[in-house]
C-alpha cells in the first residue's frame, strides 16, 4: 500500500510516523524549503486541552483524547530520535487582571469541573507566589497543575527523523498542484514537475488544504495569523505557562521566553507589524513590568489553518481514495499524534477508534 501525505507540517508528519511505523509506503509532499516551516515551527508549543473548547461536548474530548497521547509520543520519538523535545508537565496559570478576565474565568471553572477537569482557584498572593515576576492587578488566578508545553521546533525534527527510520520519505519543494482523479476516486497528485499515483492521498495542508479548486466540495480553511515575540532572559522570569486575556508566555528555556499572539485575518501575508509587536508587547507588560527592561531577540509570525467553526477537519471526503487532516487552528501541536492515529485506523483498519463524525468536512456541507 502506498499513501501520499500533502504538507510536512506537524500534523502531516504525524500521519506519516503513524503509517511508516505499521510498514505502509509513504511519501510526504511539501511545498516549502524544509518540513514545518509554516505554522508548525511558529507555534509556542502550549498542550492546553482546554484552551480552546469553550465547554463540553465532542471537541473538549478529541483535545483530552490527544493530550492523553503526548507523554506517550514523546517519550518514544526522543528513543527513536535522540531528540530533546523538552516536554514538561509544568503547568498553566490563568490571571484575572479585569472584571472581564474575572468573568470569564469563573465561567471556565463552571464547566471545566462539571466536565471533571482538574483545576485549583488561587488567590491574587497565591498567584505572586506561584510566580512572583506577575506584578499586574492581580484579582486571582486558575491553575492547571497538569498542562504541559513543548518545543514544536524539535518535535518537526524527531518526527522528520523518526519517519525516515521507518522507511518514509519527505520531498520538499514539492508543491502539489492538484488531485488526480479516476471516477470517483483520487488516484495521485500531481506537482509542477510530475505526478505521482498512490492508494491513499492525505490532504494535511494545513492553510493551503483548499489548494484544489477543481474539487467537488469545498475545503473552508482560511490562514488565521499569529505574530509572536521572543525576548532574551538572565534566568527564567515564569515556572507555568501564564495566560491572561488574548496574552501568554512562555519560558521555551531559561534564557528564552516567548510572548503572544494576535489572531489576524490578514490573508497570507506573514509580515511582522509594528502593531502587532506592540499589542503582544502591552498583553506581556499587562502581566509583568519586567517586559519594559527585557531584551526583544526576535518576532515572527505564523499562519494558523482556522475553519468556520474553529474544529479541524479529519476524515474521509465524498471522493475516495481522499482524507483530509487539516483546520487544526491552535490546536495543531496537540493534536498531531492523535490525528496520525486516526489517519492510520482509517487506512488501515477502515474505521476510526473514536467518534470523528462531529470533525467530518460533511458538517460544512450540510450532509451528515
Amino acid at each position: 500500500m502506498k499513501v501520499i501525505v500533502v504538507g510536512a507540517g506537524l500534523i502531516g508528519l504525524a500521519v506519516a510516523d503513524e503509517l511508516t511505523r505499521h510498514g505502509v509506503e509513504v511519501v510526504v509532499l511539501e511545498k516549502g524549503e524544509r518540513a514545518g516551516s509554516e505554522a508548525s515551527s511558529a507555534a509556542a508549543g502550549i498542550l492546553s486541552p482546554h484552551g480552546e473548547a469553550h465547554g463540553p461536548g465532542p471537541f473538549l474530548s478529541l483535545l483530552l483524547a490527544g493530550f492523553q497521547l503526548i507523554p506517550e509520543m514523546a517519550a518514544r520519538l526522543q528513543a527513536l530520535t535522540q531528540v530533546d523535545l523538552f516536554y514538561k508537565a509544568n503547568g498553566m496559570l490563568a490571571v484575572a487582571l479585569s472584571d472581564e478576565e474575572e468573568s470569564t474565568l469563573s465561567g471556565d471553572i463552571a464547566w471545566q469541573e462539571k466536565a471533571g477537569l482538574r483545576l485549583e482557584r488561587v488567590s491574587a498572593a497565591q498567584v505572586k507566589a506561584l510566580e512572583p515576576a506577575i506584578d499586574g492587578p492581580v484579582r486571582w488566578g486558575v491553575r492547571w497543575p497538569q498542562m504541559a508545553q513543548i518545543d514544536n521546533t524539535a518535535l518537526v525534527e524527531a518526527y522528520c527523523r523518526a519517519v525516515g527510520k521507518q522507511g518514509g520519505i519527505i520531498r520538499t519543494n514539492k508543491e502539489v498542484s492538484r488531485f488526480i482523479t479516476k471516477g470517483d476516486r483520487v488516484v495521485g497528485v500531481e506537482t509542477a514537475s510530475e505526478s505521482v499515483t498512490a492508494d491513499f492521498v492525505v490532504n494535511c495542508a494545513g492553510s493551503w488544504a483548499r489548494f484544489d479548486a477543481g474539487l467537488p466540495f469545498a475545503v473552508p480553511i482560511v490562514p488565521v495569523k499569529g505574530q509572536l515575540l521572543q525576548f532574551r532572559t538572565s534566568s527564567p522570569l515564569v515556572r507555568h505557562v501564564v495566560v491572561s486575556g488574548g496574552a501568554y508566555l512562555v519560558q521555551r528555556s531559561p534564557l528564552h521566553l516567548i510572548a503572544g499572539a494576535t489572531v489576524e485575518r490578514a490573508g497570507y501575508d506573514k509580515t511582522v507589524t509594528d502593531s502587532g509587536r506592540r499589542s503582544v508587547l502591552e498583553g506581556a507588560k499587562r502581566i509583568s513590568s519586567a517586559f519594559g527592561s527585557l531584551n526583544l531577540e526576535t518576532a515572527w509570525a505564523g499562519l494558523r489553518p482556522g475553519t468556520p467553526d474553529d474544529m479541524p477537519i479529519l476524515g474521509e471526503t465524498p471522493l475516495k481514495g481522499l482524507l483530509v487532516a487539516a483546520g487544526h487552528y491552535r490546536n495543531g501541536v496537540l493534536l498531531a499524534p492523535l490525528t496520525g492515529r486516526i489517519m492510520g485506523d482509517l487506512i488501515l483498519k477502515g474505521k476510526s477508534s473514536i467518534d470523528i463524525s462531529p470533525f467530518s468536512i460533511r458538517r460544512f456541507q450540510g450532509v451528515s
